[in-house]
């Protein structure tokens, strides 16, 4: 058998080899080719979605967010204690998807809507939802409701509260900045043993009578209870059993400390002189 046919393929494969090897040493010779970036390094950042924090400030519908979902929450549980019916909320039943525009705030957790009484009972309703203004103008929430009037998105919301952490709120006459809000008689109303559907943010009567009370009933002002000595064990936080006696007393020295710090005054327990001042000056501005 002739070995000419395996000599031909020798030959082809020793060719190629040395085609294969001069292109190689062709192209190390080259300079080098610029770098390139990929279709993703191109891409600018903004085009990945991402998560966005709980604290930051979002452009979402009405405009700029002010206020915390917390804040919102910590309203809604407060709406739910007084008897208001909270809709429209991932948290309350869900978001009827449709009824509100494509970036509301309700579809992120962060705006709500408020009810009270009965359907068809707006003169009831009216009445309890200046109270709910109230409250959320305290917390610095935007509200919108037609209390004033009908201009604007006010409109719309006749027969309903809404509530959000935006900016602005509109109650009738258009659009006016929400307020900033006092989280220092909240802080007080907490201080002060209140139950929770009482801690409304507003230095009312209430509050001003159980902080009145833990006044007067320090050394300072000779233990004295101008609203009855149950009044004073209330907001000591210690049970109403009418006897002021050394619970009610430590009870009682532990709650100004409490007082203290959130006046920023030193938290001694005593209520002295520089507590007076400041105790005075917040009630002044707040009540």
């Amino acid at each position: 058998m002739s070995n000419r046919p395996n000599a031909r393929r020798a030959d082809l494969r020793r060719r190629r080899t040395a085609a294969v090897c001069g292109a190689v040493t062709v192209l190390l010779a080259l300079p080098p080719l610029p770098a390139f970036a990929s279709a993703r390094d191109a891409a600018p950042a903004a085009a990945e979605p991402r998560q966005a924090p709980e604290q930051a400030l979002l452009p979402m519908g009405i405009g700029p967010q002010k206020s915390s979902s917390a804040t919102l929450k910590a309203y809604l549980s407060w709406a739910r204690a007084y008897g208001f019916r909270v809709s429209e909320h991932p948290s309350y039943g869900g978001v009827t998807r449709g009824a509100h525009s494509k970036n509301s705030w309700h579809y992120d957790g962060l705006a709500a809507d408020l009810n009270y009484g009965p359907a068809g009972a707006p003169a009831s309703e009216r009445t309890r939802a200046r109270t709910a203004i109230k409250v959320a103008d305290s917390m610095g929430l935007g509200v919108i409701y037609a209390r004033d009037g009908t201009a604007g998105s006010a409109a719309s919301h006749r027969n309903h509260v809404h509530v959000d952490v935006g900016t602005t709120s509109n109650y009738g006459r258009g659009t006016v900045r929400a307020p900033a809000g006092s989280r220092t008689t909240q802080r007080l109303q907490r201080v002060a043993h209140f139950p929770w559907a009482q801690s409304d943010n507003l230095w009312g009567p209430n509050t001003d009578q159980r902080l009145q009370a833990i006044r007067a009933a320090s050394r300072m002002h000779g233990t004295k209870f101008p609203y009855g000595v149950k009044t004073a064990q209330r907001a000591v936080g210690v049970t109403a059993d009418g006897k002021w006696g050394p619970k009610s007393r430590a009870a009682h020295d532990k709650t100004v400390a409490a007082l203290q710090r959130v006046l920023s005054v030193s938290a001694t327990g005593t209520w002295g002189s520089a507590t007076e001042r400041k105790y005075l000056s917040v009630r002044a501005k707040y009540r």
